[in-house]
């Protein structure tokens, strides 16, 4: 396995390649986002997300307007003092201009202040996964840690390689692009998502580590700087139909044995749903009740514990992550608004 550091570069790829300098809008954006995002800073940096920002506070709130309602991906993005007032100006804007705010996993620390202040409403929906590269899964003891094991020494017997891009060469950008165009090709089932794929936007900040066999790019994972925790977010981990078995494992596993190299002790897996809803205050028994049979629903069509079944092998640790609600009914309008912000689709497009 050949994984060599990345140079981190301050600028966007247009379709042909060719580098287009950053605006200064969107260089702040980018900034703002490694220096205090958490697991939401793919979705955030989606050209599909909004960006509001205070005139007398760092930082900024990154939403999606849908149905009338404000969806905000994450807690807003600023050092943890200024949460609070900023979330407060955002919310004060909204109620000028008539919508709602929903967060999407936000923090337990924010979901707690939110639920006392703005949202009323909030529903422990899912665990945000996090784990340190100096205890690499691969190591582990246990079935999880041998399963780990056996993929990632499949995956070398069947000849994949491991290696880091490193910009600029046009080509293997678009043979990693194709790898991506090959995944989403393959995902014909019901679909949930937050960010969708734009490997090479906004590259300040962010790592592509690959899987080559047989001089084919069969696989890549994402790494996204997080500077306040001093780790990093690996997301957008997707294959080809070329890849061997334990290809994702020999991708996670190499992935973070670069980073304990680099002294990182911060790796997060994102949010993922919980197979039950847990925790829901300021709602009635019979609206709650309904709440959760909804999602138990949505569960079984969209497969919503695939992710935290196949994170789980790599035995992380985990933090409650909340849906926020600045009124405490939830209408058909505001179903509508979850699934615009959450990409949901029932058919391939």
């Amino acid at each position: 396995m050949k994984c060599e550091r990345t140079t981190l570069e301050t600028s966007d790829i247009k379709a042909d390649h060719r580098q287009k300098p950053l605006s200064n809008e969107r260089l702040y954006i980018i900034e703002s986002v490694r220096k205090w995002g958490g697991d939401n800073t793919d979705a955030i940096l989606d050209p599909k997300c909004k960006i509001f920002k205070s005139p007398t506070i760092e930082g900024l709130i990154g939403y999606r307007l849908a149905s009338n309602s404000a969806v905000v991906i994450g807690d807003p993005v600023c050092a943890a003092k200024d949460k609070g007032p900023l979330a407060t100006e955002f919310h004060t804007y909204c109620e000028k201009n008539k919508h709602q705010v929903i967060y999407i996993s936000a923090s337990e620390e924010f979901a707690f202040w939110a639920n006392q202040q703005i949202c009323p409403l909030s529903i422990e929906w899912g665990e945000k996964l996090y784990l340190d590269p100096h205890n690499n899964p691969y190591n582990n003891k246990g079935s999880k840690g041998s399963l780990v094991r056996r993929k990632v020494k499949q995956a070398i017997r069947e000849g994949t390689e491991i290696l880091e891009y490193l910009p600029d060469d046009p080509k293997l950008e678009a043979a990693i692009e194709e790898v991506g165009v090959k995944w989403l090709a393959s995902r014909d089932k019901p679909q949930v998502h937050i960010s969708n794929v734009h490997l090479f936007n906004d590259r300040l900040g962010k790592r592509w580590i690959y899987a080559k066999r047989s001089e084919k790019i069969v696989g890549v994972v994402i790494l996204n700087q997080l500077q306040a925790q001093e780790g990093w977010l690996m997301n957008h981990l997707m294959l080809t139909p070329e890849a061997s078995n334990g290809t994702p494992e020999l991708l996670v596993f190499s992935a973070l044995e670069i980073l304990e190299k680099e002294g990182c002790h911060f790796v997060t897996f994102g949010a993922t749903p919980v197979p039950e809803l847990r925790k829901i205050f300021g709602m009635g028994w019979i609206s709650a009740s309904l709440t959760r049979f909804i999602y138990r629903v949505a569960n079984k069509v969209f497969h919503l514990d695939g992710l935290k079944m196949f994170w789980g092998k790599f035995q992380p640790e985990s933090k409650r992550s909340y849906l926020l609600f600045s009124r405490k009914k939830i209408t058909p309008r505001t179903l509508g608004a979850l699934m615009n912000a959450l990409n949901v689709r029932f058919f391939k497009q």
